[in-house]
């Protein structure tokens, strides 16, 4: 399905293409490049409870911006079941493109499928796949899991016990933490608590979730906390703290600006992996005007490196 939906989106913007042409050939100066800007509406459902979703929606908005594009921002502020609606409106809108500012598009299927019947091409800023998303700009989840988890792993040795934190429904950070929890059994890690975390709260519950645990858990039963994303593991970090139970370490993922200055003093808080948001931006916008100005079709899913950051470098 997905590979006949861009069938058609190719044609249609090729022909949209051909006519801007024969009018440049005209004498209308504007556009005889190819080039105009086109109009790109983000929808978010996190953009206000996520720094990460922040910082690369706001990457993109401003890089796309710079190209001369008019650049939309809809926050639906955690509720999914809005960005359906929101979807739709930028498709009545007859917007250019349509770009997810993470959620997993899974959750977005009557949105997504009225983009595809106008003909709308919808992008993934760190979203996932599904059937109507042409292309999921992403870092190498499966890099940021292990990377992280050997980190941890280097800091506190093997055969240690570890909490993990995660968030499944979200494939970016499902399939990182799929990726860490296949090196921590690969490397004798035993996993004794593995929990679902909330990005509307992100901080707060991991905060209140591992203070409980470490409740749980006298001194010596947990070496380290691995975490999805930086958000958390802050809560993670700061219960640790709180809790005087600093000989539990920490690892994230995201390399927040907060998570790069607690890893840099050199305590509990050892390592994080960045994801590179500017390059994640400045991709996705290469793949998008690609795609609408030349009928370029992109990879189901490109990805940009990220880098481990630890007090050495962080």
């Amino acid at each position: 399905m997905i590979k006949s939906t861009r069938r058609r989106l190719v044609a249609g913007f090729m022909a949209v293409a051909a006519f801007a042409g024969v009018a440049a050939c005209g004498g209308d100066d504007e556009g005889a490049s190819g080039g105009e800007g086109k109009t790109i509406a983000v929808v978010s459902p996190y953009y206000s409870d996520q720094p990460a979703t922040k910082e690369v929606v706001d990457a993109f908005k401003a890089a796309a911006e710079a190209n001369g594009h008019t650049v939309t921002v809809v926050d639906t502020k955690g509720d999914l079941s809005a960005v359906n609606g929101e979807i739709q409106n930028a498709v009545s809108e007859k917007v250019d493109a349509i770009v997810l500012g993470m959620g997993d598009p899974q959750e977005f299927s009557a949105g997504l499928a009225a983009a595809v019947e106008a003909e709308i091409p919808v992008f993934g800023l760190d979203a996932g796949s599904a059937d109507g998303v042409v292309a999921n700009i992403t870092s190498d989840n499966d890099f940021l899991g292990t990377t992280s988890a050997q980190a941890l792993i280097d800091s506190m040795g093997e055969g240690k016990n570890v909490i993990v934190i995660h968030f499944d429904p979200f494939e970016p950070v499902r399939l990182r933490g799929a990726a860490a929890r296949a090196l921590f059994e690969e490397k004798g890690i035993t996993i004794i608590e593995d929990i679902q975390g909330d990005p509307a709260d992100s901080t707060g519950f991991a905060k209140t979730t591992v203070l409980d645990l470490l409740s749980k858990y006298a001194e010596g039963e947990v070496d380290g906390i691995w975490v999805a994303w930086d958000a958390s593991a802050l809560g993670a970090f700061q219960a640790t703290v709180e809790a005087g139970r600093t000989e539990i370490e920490v690892v994230g993922v995201d390399g927040q600006d907060f998570a790069r200055a607690e890893v840099a003093k050199g305590g509990n808080w050892v390592a994080t992996v960045r994801q590179d948001w500017a390059g994640i931006a400045n991709k996705a916008l290469e793949v998008i005007e690609a795609y609408l100005t030349a009928g370029t079709e992109p990879e189901a899913v490109v990805v940009v490196p990220g880098e481990l950051l630890t007090k050495d470098n962080a």
